[in-house]
């Protein structure tokens, strides 16, 4: 596969994960769920072609089938890229159809950082993930969203666009200072859930949310129903024109 447009790639300081699988459905399922959890991702259907991009970028984490086309695999992979950059730190988790402690013990040696078997809970595969790339890792999923919000009762030009069961980033060019308390309801669905907020940090002029100013919020009160609500909304949300997440065999 030739990149192209390979500037593009180079002067952007955007992180980027690598998917690799050549099975199409499967490959685009698990790049738009790498896109759910917030990662912008290269897709690549041969080895070849992620070899091809991993030298020119180099990815934050690797995700890959462990039989990719033809005769590769991914422990091919990963000496390939070892070989091509000695000092290559690249995480790489490795999605296997099926149990098989020797492929799995042979992927482990040549450096994977895990593997996983189908099918893949969602968020054992976020936790996974973020444990190895992130230096304050979540441990529930947090999605991209374009949600209403009201802040002490009052609706205005606010609005929710990332959101977990225990926290939310809210788009606002006001100043909220750090520790600020705030009631925040937030329209999901049909229905609406609210909770007791903390800013916990300050962003101004994000790029990652088209160079909006905003504010990350901590939910220190919310009751358990809405939490199950925001949970349900977003498995539904991920689960929207996706096939199951299980790799090639």
């Amino acid at each position: 596969m030739e990149l192209k447009n390979i500037e593009a790639y180079t002067s952007s300081r955007r992180r980027f994960v690598l998917a690799v699988d050549n099975k199409p459905r499967v490959l685009q399922h698990l790049t738009a769920l790498l896109k759910q959890f917030g990662y912008d991702v290269y897709a690549s259907r041969t080895a070849a072609g992620a070899l091809e991009f991993a030298r020119v970028v180099s990815p934050v984490l690797a995700v890959a089938a462990c039989k990719l086309d033809g005769e590769n695999t991914a422990v091919g992979l990963i000496n390939a890229m070892r070989k091509a950059d000695p000092e290559s730190k690249v995480p790489f988790i490795v999605l296997f159809s099926k149990s098989d402690p020797a492929a799995e013990r042979d992927c482990l040696s040549a450096g994977a950082l895990t593997c996983m078997h189908a099918p893949v809970s969602v968020e054992n595969f976020y936790r996974v993930i973020q444990v190895a790339i992130e230096p304050i890792p979540r441990m529930t999923i947090r999605i991209g969203v374009n949600l209403p919000a009201q802040i002490q009762g009052k609706r205005t030009d606010e609005s929710i666009c990332d959101i977990s069961e225990n926290g939310a980033y809210l788009l606002t060019e006001r100043a909220y200072p750090l520790s600020t308390k705030l009631s925040v309801t937030i329209g999901i669905a049909d229905s609406e859930v609210s909770a007791d907020a903390v800013v916990i940090y300050t962003k101004q002029k994000d790029p990652h949310h088209g160079g909006r100013s905003g504010v990350g919020l901590q939910f220190a009160r919310i009751s358990e129903d809405d939490q199950l609500r925001i949970r349900m909304f977003i498995r539904t949300e991920m689960a929207k024109g996706m096939v199951p997440l299980k790799p090639a065999p």
